[in-house]
């Protein structure tokens, strides 16, 4: 199999054209008739990360954060481009699905949904082109309490600190979710009617602009892993007719430690 096929494939899994304008997807290192054995995939290209494809003889890393954001101007030793040049020296492909794998239909957005057990999922936030995809999902739980959702979050990303705001004792049946950093779309959780909102990197007035919606947090790093670990697997039978390994990256990239 070739990086092309791989390529492929993703698009037949979370197809480029999902990805925000913003974003930076695909092929960013290697070339397309490179021979693909075995897929590391990571949260992000990382020192350690490059190690351990090395370790286990893999070819190709597909992280979710991309390695080239928003763009570099040169590729040196300096820090910024001195992962492309070793994964370069090292004929490592770098490829990244980042906002396209979160909007995808079984991407991201719907792995995070199904951990927290909910049905009946839309997108939170439409595609325009692809309006069964897009950003986030809202759908429904059995009816609990924001206090039982919130302990909900914390089994289902692996004992993950969770922050909430709102009454613990509140009616949930409604969840609105987004796998990173989701503050942009309080406002749309909001419109859609949930009872709560579950996502990462909110801040201290993001509870006041979601006027009375309960919002629960969690660390971006362990939403994203967590559900990109399920996800590979996706990928994984998506690739064995080809004989393609595909290996989830052991190191941990979060910079952020808990006390």
């Amino acid at each position: 199999m070739f990086v092309a096929q791989i390529l492929g494939a993703l698009e037949r899994l979370a197809p480029a054209a999902l990805a925000e304008e913003w974003d930076n997807v695909g092929l960013l290192v290697g070339r397309h008739n490179q021979p693909v054995r075995r897929v590391l995939v990571a949260l992000e290209l990382r020192d350690e990360v490059l190690g351990e494809a090395r370790e286990f003889g893999c070819d190709t890393i597909l992280t979710h954060h991309p390695v080239i954001f928003p763009s570099l101007s040169s590729v040196t030793d300096a820090p910024a481009g001195e992962l492309v040049l070793e994964a370069a020296e090292s004929r490592i492909a770098v490829i990244a699905a980042h906002t396209n794998l979160d909007a995808a239909r079984g991407g991201l957005n719907d792995v995070m949904a199904e951990i927290l057990g909910m049905t009946g999922c839309a997108p939170l936030r439409p595609s325009a082109s692809h309006p069964s995809c897009g950003l986030g999902r809202i759908g429904r739980v059995r009816p609990t309490t924001l206090a039982d959702l919130v302990e909900r979050v914390t089994t289902g990303f692996d004992g993950a600190p969770v922050s909430y705001a709102g009454d613990p004792w509140t009616t949930v049946e409604r969840v609105a979710c987004c796998t990173g950093s989701g503050g942009s779309l309080i406002g749309d959780a909001r419109e859609a009617g949930a009872d709560a909102y579950v996502t990462s990197d909110l801040k201290y007035h993001d509870a006041d602009r979601a006027e009375g919606l309960p919002l629960v947090t969690l660390s971006h790093a362990r939403a994203e892993r967590i559900a990109l670990r399920r996800w590979s697997k996706v990928l994984e039978k998506a690739l064995a007719p080809e004989r393609v390994e595909v290996r989830f990256a052991d190191t941990d990239t979060d910079p952020w430690q808990s006390a």
